[in-house]
């Protein structure tokens, strides 16, 4: 019996309850490296809470239609073991433990020369695991990496975008309430308080 094809087994892009806030520079600056100066490893980096999960989604949304191969969601928060990254990316990839043969062989083999697209999301606490991403990175030209992380990688060819908390106002000078709710991060405490 025949496997499905790629794009039927990729793990989707997760899909947001509430829009995107206060990030269209990250966004257009992201897609940027990605699309026209062919940066391959982009790592969005900041502190917790930020917002780097819901910016890489939004940045793999607008360059869906870039990756022929696909685009595929890699969630890492769970993992603790560096070793344990690239068995989750072939598990969101669709492939399954045969037993027959290495997974790293297959993982290989499942990429090859596809213009894929990687989400790999919380990498802070496996960051052991970037010497992993930088050899598939090596060997598969189509590939492209977007990484969410408190710190970067330190790989070759990474490109680290950092991601900023929003911009609070200044209690000292708030403006007018009609103003204020236009604010970023003001806009965002109002959407999810409401």
């Amino acid at each position: 019996m025949a496997s499905a094809p790629l794009l039927d087994r990729l793990r989707p892009l997760p899909s947001s309850l509430t829009d995107l806030v206060g990030r269209e520079r990250e966004v257009v600056a992201a897609c940027s490296l990605i699309s026209q100066q062919r940066v391959r490893l982009l790592t969005l980096t900041g502190p917790g809470g930020v917002g780097k999960t819901r910016l890489a989604l939004r940045v793999a949304e607008v360059l869906r239609t870039d990756f022929a191969g696909g685009v595929c969601f890699v969630p890492i928060a769970a993992v603790r073991d560096p070793d344990l990254v690239l068995p989750a990316v072939a598990q969101a990839m669709g492939l399954r433990d045969e037993g027959d043969r290495d997974l790293a062989d297959r993982l290989d083999d499942t990429i090859r020369d596809r213009d894929l697209l990687l989400v790999l999301d919380n990498l802070e606490q496996v960051a052991a695991a970037a010497l992993s991403i930088a050899d598939l990175l090596a060997v598969h030209p189509g590939l492209s990496v977007v990484a969410t992380s408190r710190v970067p990688l330190r790989i070759r060819g990474e490109h680290v975008l950092p991601v900023p908390p929003l911009a609070i106002p200044d209690p000292a000078r708030l403006p007018p309430a009609a103003e204020l709710a236009q604010i970023d991060a003001v806009a965002l405490f109002l959407q999810r308080a409401a």
